[in-house]
């Protein structure tokens, strides 16, 4: 009976518009969440590389001008049917002042957690009203005085369980934590029967004071990773962090707490000795009883740039890391986008498009295919209104994972754009019948198009990928000086209860200084 009311829903949900934010919230439990902190690990770290420059989440990720075409120009791909909307609402606001909005959250299959860059909510999948009430992250564990940030948000189907990872941070003292939250769907209004743990974010001691960045969030059918970049508090870059947890001491407080397994240091450098940058774990569904799943890039500037997969496999002596490389082919690193109202020479007024790092993996056990995406630099022709335009756009990557990683093998890559656009920040999930859907922000100032939502969908063994425009944005979005903060993230998960839609958590602008998070649902026409 669920199904068919969520089918009637949908039908009806747009309808309703901006007013579904006013629907009262459910008064449900309000008991506090139980909370603990974890202060032991299992550690493999061997001694890290020297120290490097890399973006932080609190730095500009694109390139810091717009660059002339010098790149091969690539003729548009043709629109043929586009993927189709059923569902969409505005879920929440830019209402405290941080940018970017770091937009995530995942479906289940009776509720909606979404987040922002310091808070979340639950929603009704039905008609978008609010179950549980905008809840600060601060509020959840953790000393209030901390920086609260990054949140992550998952769904997992093996367990019926939302996880919402985040980070804390302080510079003085200096201090960083990783925190979980666990909301089990069924109980979801319920806040007595969440589960938050805290995690000290350098878990590996005596190689100097470092903060946890950029999370990764992703799980198999027995465990949940958590990856993050790790930065001293000069900020240069060290390694990456893996942490590994057995899900029955995460999800239950009634449970002992997890002992994470943590790789780290030269355990988390590729076959080519580089220190991988932004590990991203695979977001599972289907058979997922092979090992924990992750990739990386690494930007060599030529055609020798590639993926790292990678493997957490249980032994009998305790879990490894497995590595093998994939090559990609040149990547080059995307401008910063430009914005109807805009112009496109005024740098103030340009945007964030992102860089080579990868934001989220999903690993579509059925079929054993690994997607993943990231924002390039290409010139797509033809430049009507500017004459030469190099755009931002988006590269898709499908990945056949070997038994021995390095056989894996990349099957399908794409290019999504146009000419005179530019694309950020994309997310990749399939649905059921393995349809690959790409959700990403979309501006023009050439076209006049305001920061905006959109979705891609690239059929089953099709490179060609049909986009649609999921919600406009409203104004020429001007929150600071300089390059606009805009991302870091988006987010996108398959419907569990039908498995032939997938959800996307997306941002539009909708005043000069304000975004706001939107949510809709898609399938395959």
């Amino acid at each position: 009976m669920r199904t068919f009311r969520r089918l009637l829903a949908v039908t009806s949900a747009l309808a309703l518009g901006a007013t579904l934010l006013a629907a009262p919230a459910a008064t449900g439990h309000e008991a506090a969440p139980k909370t603990r902190s974890v202060s032991r690990s299992v550690v493999h770290a061997g001694p890290a590389g020297p120290a490097q420059q890399r973006p932080t989440s609190f730095d500009v990720a694109s390139q810091r001008s717009r660059p002339s075409a010098r790149l091969p120009r690539v003729a548009a791909s043709p629109d043929t049917a586009a993927p189709d909307t059923f569902f969409g609402f505005d879920a929440l606001a830019d209402l405290d002042g941080f940018f970017p909005s770091d937009t995530v959250g995942a479906v289940g299959d009776t509720v909606i957690v979404t987040a922002v860059n310091s808070s979340f909510g639950v929603f009704s999948p039905v008609d978008g009203s609010v179950l549980v009430p905008r809840t600060a992250l601060d509020s959840i564990i953790g000393d209030p005085g901390l920086l609260h940030f990054d949140p992550k948000v998952v769904y997992d189907p093996y367990a019926d369980t939302f996880l919402v990872a985040w980070l804390g941070f302080d510079d003085a003292p200096q201090r960083s934590f990783i925190f979980t939250l666990a909301i089990p769907d069924a109980t979801a209004v319920d806040t007595g029967t969440w589960c938050a743990t805290s995690f000290f974010g350098d878990q590996v001691v005596g190689d100097g004071a470092q903060w946890a960045d950029y999370p990764g969030l992703g799980y198999n059918e027995s465990r949940v990773t958590i990856t993050t970049n790790q930065f001293t508090f000069a900020d240069a870059f060290r390694y990456s962090q893996v942490m590994t947890l057995d899900k029955a001491g995460l999800y239950d407080c009634n449970q002992p707490v997890p002992v994470p397994v943590v790789f780290a240091g030269s355990n988390t450098q590729d076959q080519n000795g580089f220190q991988a940058f932004t590990m991203q774990p695979a977001q599972t569904v289907g058979n997922g009883t092979g090992g924990q799943l992750l990739v990386s890039f690494q930007l060599i500037n030529g055609k020798f740039d590639y993926h790292t997969i990678w493997r957490i496999k249980p032994t009998a002596s305790g879990f490894v890391l497995k590595k093998g490389t994939v090559f990609t082919g040149k990547v080059s690193l995307p401008p910063p986008g430009t914005q109807g109202g805009g112009g496109v020479q005024n740098d103030d007024f340009f945007w964030d498009a992102g860089d080579e790092r990868l934001i989220n993996v999903f690993y579509d056990g059925d079929f054993d295919e690994l997607y993943t995406a990231h924002a390039v630099f290409k010139n797509f022709q033809p430049d009507t209104i500017t004459g030469g335009y190099p755009e931002a756009a988006v590269r898709w990557y499908e990945i056949d994972p070997a038994t021995k990683l390095s056989n894996s093998v990349i099957v399908r890559k794409g290019l999504i754009g146009a000419p005179e656009v530019d694309l950020g920040w994309p997310t990749v999930a399939t649905d059921g019948n393995g349809n690959l859907f790409v959700t990403y922000t979309r501006a023009s100032a050439p076209l006049g198009e305001f920061l905006s939502a959109w979705v891609a969908e690239i059929p089953v063994g099709s490179t060609s990928a049909t986009q649609q425009l999921m919600q406009s944005g409203f104004a020429t979005y001007d929150a600071t000086t300089g390059i606009e903060r805009w991302g870091d993230y988006t987010g996108i998960n398959r419907d569990p209860v039908f498995p032939d839609f997938v959800a996307t958590f997306n941002q539009y602008a909708l005043s000069g200084v304000s975004w706001q998070q939107v949510v809709n649902a898609v399938t395959h026409v």
